[in-house]
């Protein structure tokens, strides 16, 4: 009996050290910060959105700005790019920023195109990301944007809006 009572201690022990445990850091610790640019006077677009790196070589991008208090969500999307090119090919739809509190949590290991994408390749990304007001009539009210990767620190006066072709916006 007691034998079996230690193999089944063993067991309980390795049972809940198996790495599969959802209690494990998934992230590796590395993380890059921008800090949004407000777009719309209207609206408070301030914030910030962070790449952090998994463990599992994909990348989770969290977006916390200022909510809006208009209810609904606000789409965001990663860009070819800077903000400032109109019509700027769209590389990622990111989840849509939720309304009343100004977050958003996107885990992506590749690219709308099928490009498989790494944190690394991201910091040397063309890019840039832009939140609407909406993906109806006011597609076109860019919230908040920043630019990422190579284009980090880029600033412009101008903020382009979407293209109108594009699937959602």
């Amino acid at each position: 009996m007691i034998k079996y009572s230690l193999i089944l201690c063993l067991l309980v022990v390795m049972w809940s050290c198996d790495s599969s445990d959802p209690g494990e850091n998934i992230f590796t610790g590395v993380s890059t910060t921008y800090n949004l640019t407000n777009v719309d006077a209207q609206y408070n677009g301030g914030g910030t959105v962070i790449f952090r790196e998994r463990t599992d070589l994909s990348v989770t991008i969290e977006i916390a700005m200022q909510p809006t208090g208009s209810g609904g969500t606000h789409p965001a999307h990663l860009h070819h790019g800077t903000f400032d090119i109109p019509d700027a090919e769209m590389a990622a739809m990111l989840t849509p920023v939720d309304a009343a509190t100004g977050q958003s949590v996107t885990t992506i290991s590749q690219l709308l195109d099928g490009t498989t994408v790494t944190y690394q390749q991201l910091m040397d990304f063309d890019g840039s990301i832009k939140i609407h007001l909406d993906d109806g009539a006011n597609k076109a009210v860019v919230l908040a944007a920043v630019n990422i990767g190579i284009n980090a620190g880029i600033n412009s006066e101008k903020i382009a809006v979407c293209s109108s072709d594009q699937e959602s916006i």
